[in-house]
């Protein structure tokens, strides 16, 4: 098993749950990664998810947190500070509006919500904007915080019986088509199955496959500040002012940048794996959350996160068997999803490596990696322009 962000360390607990034994394998630390900096959001509101396979998964690991987060709380003792309460998907202008309406059409069969106008909008939360025109209201939503829960997967997945080795991959071991263990500084790992779930870094075993794995780091950054008011009673996001979350530590998380107007041009500037927060952003930030929340003048900055999200070329993860290969599956490209679909994804690679294939969703296809056999090159800023948080 390789890399320990979230989506790692969650295929390496239901594995470890399965009764596999695992070794998993980091290069720094358990999220250091886009784990580290994500939001933590659980919302199947967006666009990042499309009809079909796509939402079904997503509904999928949606239903995996009730049941897994007190699993996690109670094995290692980590507090995950989760929520689930109601969310608005806020509209300021007719554009916003359309846009979350054209998504309601085909999202409300499957998940309880509603288009209210901008007089129960106010009725729920008065310290809104008077620029809201209305809002997807959703019964139930949730959020924790990221971190937390990459280290309970990573101990977690350690009380099963994973080990956990720091210890940097220099490339695959193999015997013609089959992979059967992992080069690293200190030796290699001989195993009987290997997962990629590297993050931003999976693009580095393409020359070890001998198969592309299309992915790119998208910087993305955030806020932590200190509200001196009673927290919001709901989640809220808007498609181009990110979201605007009270935490049940008492910060309000403010973001994201990814893939909205203003970050095209910098979005995939400078280092590939940037953790430099940039004033730009924080000023951006703060701009689009009193647009949406005035009264967020008063607050106190308490930190700025930055870090890089894994982006594929259509802004799905790549999860499943490497074709023209044995014994190797990628778990990778979540973008700013990883924290969501980590839990179904460990399922799902759990459910390859035990029993050959998956029912966890009715079609693999969106997400297999065999739809990059023939790829080359692709315009990446295409794909962040879907990607919300």
């Amino acid at each position: 098993m390789i890399g320990a962000g979230v989506v790692g360390c969650a295929v390496a607990y239901y594995l470890a749950r399965a009764g596999v034994s695992v070794t998993l394998l980091e290069r720094e630390a358990i999220g250091s990664g886009a784990s580290a900096h994500a939001t933590g959001s659980l919302s199947l509101l967006g666009a990042e998810f499309t009809p079909g396979a796509s939402f079904q998964i997503a509904r999928a690991s949606y239903a995996e947190f009730p049941q897994l987060v007190p699993e996690l709380e109670s094995a290692t003792g980590i507090d995950l500070l989760y929520q689930r309460r109601p969310s608005l998907r806020l509209a300021l202008d007719d554009d916003e509006a359309g846009l979350i309406k054209s998504l309601l059409a085909w999202q409300q069969p499957h998940v309880k919500m509603r288009w209210i106008d901008a007089g129960e909008v106010h009725a729920i939360e008065p310290r809104l904007s008077p620029a809201i025109i209305g809002a997807v209201y959703e019964d139930e939503s949730a959020q924790l915080d990221s971190y937390r829960l990459n280290l309970a997967l990573g101990r977690g997945a350690e009380l099963k019986g994973a080990g956990i080795r720091y210890r940097e991959v220099t490339g695959l071991v193999n015997d013609g088509p089959a992979i059967s263990g992992v080069r690293t500084a200190a030796g290699d790992i001989h195993c009987g199955a290997v997962v990629v779930a590297a993050g931003t870094w999976s693009w580095a075993f393409t020359p070890w496959l001998d198969f592309p794995v299309p992915v790119r780091p998208m910087k993305g950054e955030r806020l932590l500040l200190n509200y001196p008011g009673a927290p919001l009673p709901v989640l809220l996001s808007s498609p181009r002012r990110g979201h605007l979350i009270s935490r049940t530590d008492g910060f309000t998380s403010v973001g994201s940048t990814g893939g909205r107007d203003y970050d095209r041009k910098e979005l995939f500037w400078g280092e590939e794996f940037d953790r430099q927060p940039t004033e730009t952003a924080r000023l951006e930030l703060l701009r689009r959350a009193i647009d949406v929340f005035p009264d967020l003048e008063r607050a106190e900055l308490v930190q700025q996160l930055a870090g890089s999200r894994p982006l594929s070329p259509d802004s799905k993860p790549i999860i499943g068997p490497v074709p023209g290969r044995e014994n190797v599956l990628l778990a990778t490209g979540h973008a700013t999803k990883g924290i969501h679909l980590g839990p179904i994804t460990g399922r799902i690679v759990a459910d390859y490596i035990c029993r050959g294939s998956t029912r966890v969703v009715s079609d693999m296809s969106e997400f297999l990696p065999d739809r990059f056999a023939d790829f080359t090159d692709a315009d990446f800023s295409i794909a962040a322009q879907t990607v919300e948080e």
